[in-house]
């Protein structure tokens, strides 16, 4: 049972925040490994993937320190250190641990297997605003890749370019007056980073990579997106987890809205968490889709119109029912930011079934504290960036506290948005060397809203064509999972596997099982789930248990929608909105680059 201090966990490297049961803003231990029940089926990995020779290093592993790296194009490049890092229980084959620096700061790590590489290379995407290395893969993406827990792909993975404080996980000081670093985070980081990683596996190897790919989630998503976009040729399959496509919008308006919302004269927050657990039944009594019987989880958060109007108290206030202040609360929340006019300032906000998420992010688990960054997430997302990375010219004044709704502000935050953001929908260079692209979302994502993914999706299918786009482009749309897995109940699934086989034996990804974890403290795999790409869901067979996935079947969706959600900024989703660094007294520059 759900208890209203039970707040999500996350890893450090793919979530975009990680909050204490008082909700307070803390990293999570980045092990999240579950223990299957015995009553369930979990995933399994297929075997569709190439059969590639073991390449063993060329030289020592130290000796990687005595090369030229400074003239990688692109990418000039020093390293700090080359240590041999040994087999253990953890760590399942020797690699060298590679550390060093792309100029101007982007700093990396690889791991480059001593004598097992499969020719294989995977960068790992950086979380939240970065600011720190960190080679944890993310079971989200990932659990049960056989090749990526086996130690045999080569890893990498950087800080995009600037160093964040220990104690603020949405840290955004640094590009005050950095305009450089400002651009190495939105896109540059991590091409660089990747620039230099294939340069060291050429030197250790004496080979290239014969695949690369990239997996990350929340920011990792919007970085892989910037890839594909705009490096075509880095990499051969990339999977996005949980993309902040709308990176400023999901900064400023969305994550202000929430907190401004529920925040009372006094500054304590009108819906608070004893409320959440009855109001996230209500949803799924309204709006559960399971075939058969009661759902236990929202299939489709569109096909879900609950009026919270409905759960105001009849008699005496208590946890089982809403204020009339806390109603209007929640529907402003399952909204989404508006103006006056009523038009939308960010692709959609809370889904329904994102309620357990809820809390920590704009509900504090402590009614009696004031809302501020210290204690809520939203509020320290949309402190740091309108105010520190919205502009150049930062700082700009403006934070949760004082942002207004308007479309004179919306322009206003939008002004880096064309090298923050990645809509440009564009992929015909990717797709005509083969790449393949993988996105999946959660449906009851609350830090990231699939309606940005959704969107992404439908523009790639209208500017390329639906029938050319299906060719590369695969979506999952995931029922009952939260941002990048994290949540009241983590969940887990290996989508790089499905990219891995896609990309090198051309069997497109169809079934993936998620693994559903009893609570964020408890590991065990409470029940198992099929998800199929979109639009296609998993349908009860009538037989067996609910919780297993093996008793589900793929069908078409029972209802569909326009996947296009109109908003302020759906204009984004052109080429032309996609700008680049230029040093200078423009600074911005349009077009290809």
């Amino acid at each position: 049972m759900f208890r209203p201090v039970d707040i999500f966990r996350c890893t450090i490297l793919f979530t975009t925040l990680c909050l204490a049961a008082a909700g307070s803003i803390v990293p999570a231990a980045a092990d999240q490994s579950i223990a299957s029940a015995s009553s369930v089926s979990t995933a399994t990995m297929t075997t569709g993937i190439q059969s590639l020779p073991a390449v063993p290093a060329e030289k020592a592993c130290t000796d990687l320190l005595s090369g030229d790296y400074t003239a990688v194009q692109g990418a000039p490049t020093r390293l700090d250190s080359a240590t041999v890092v040994q087999k253990s229980d953890t760590n399942p084959q020797d690699y060298c641990l590679v550390k060093g620096y792309v100029s101007s700061q982007v700093r990396f790590e690889v791991k480059l297997p001593i004598s097992g590489w499969t020719q294989r290379f995977l960068m790992l995407g950086c979380g939240g605003y970065c600011g720190r290395v960190s080679t944890a893969t993310s079971p989200a993406s990932t659990q049960g890749c056989e090749p990526a827990a086996s130690g045999e792909m080569v890893t990498a993975s950087t800080d995009l370019g600037h160093t964040k404080s220990g104690t603020l996980f949405a840290d955004g000081l640094w590009a005050v007056g950095n305009p450089g670093a400002v651009a190495d985070f939105a896109y540059q980081g991590m091409h660089k980073t990747t620039l230099a990683t294939k340069a060291l596996i050429q030197a250790f190897y004496n080979k290239g990579p014969r695949f690369s790919y990239f997996a990350g989630c929340s920011d990792g998503g919007r970085e892989g997106l910037q890839e594909v976009q705009r490096y075509p040729d880095d990499y051969d399959g990339v999977v996005v987890g949980a993309p902040v496509i709308d990176e400023v919008a999901t900064n400023t308006f969305y994550h202000a809205w929430n907190v401004r919302v529920n925040t009372d004269p006094s500054g304590r927050a009108i819906l608070t968490a004893d409320k959440i657990p009855a109001l996230h039944q209500s949803v799924l009594s309204a709006c559960g889709t399971l075939a058969g019987g009661q759902g236990d989880m929202v299939q489709d958060p569109r096909a879900c119109s609950l009026d919270a109007r409905t759960l105001i108290c009849k008699g005496a206030d208590g946890p089982e029912c809403l204020t009339a202040g806390q109603a209007d609360v929640v529907n402003k929340l399952w909204s989404g930011p508006v103006d006056s006019k009523g038009m939308h300032l960010s692709a959609g906000d809370m889904p329904y079934g994102s309620e357990l998420g809820w809390i920590g992010s704009m509900v504090p688990s402590d009614p009696t504290v004031i809302l501020s960054p210290a204690t809520v997430g939203d509020a320290q997302w949309s402190f740091d960036f309108p105010n520190y990375m919205s502009s150049f010219d930062a700082p700009t004044g403006i934070t949760y506290k004082n942002l207004e709704f308007t479309k004179k502000e919306f322009d206003k935050l939008n002004e880096l948005s064309g090298i923050y953001d990645p809509t440009n929908p564009d992929l015909s260079k990717f797709a005509a060397r083969g790449g393949k692209l993988l996105i999946w979302t959660g449906a009851a994502d609350p830090g990231a809203s699939p309606y940005m993914a959704l969107n992404y999706y439908n523009a790639v299918r209208d500017y390329m064509g639906a029938e050319n786009a299906d060719k590369f482009l695969t979506f999952y749309m995931v029922p009952g999972v939260y941002h990048c897995g994290a949540g009241p109940t983590p969940a887990t699934a290996d989508y790089l596997t499905s990219m891995m086989e896609w990309t090198e034996t051309g069997t497109h990804p169809d079934k993936v099982v998620v693994n559903y974890q009893t609570s964020a403290t408890d590991k065990t795999v409470a029940k198992t789930r099929p998800v199929y790409p979109y639009p296609a869901i998993a349908k009860y067979d009538g037989t067996g248990s609910r919780d297993d996935a093996s008793n589900f079947t793929k069908s078409p969706p029972v209802q569909i929608f326009d996947d296009k959600y109109d908003w302020a900024g759906l204009k984004h989703y052109t080429p032309d909105h996609t700008r680049w660094y230029a040093p200078g007294k423009s600074q911005l520059t349009g077009g290809e680059s």
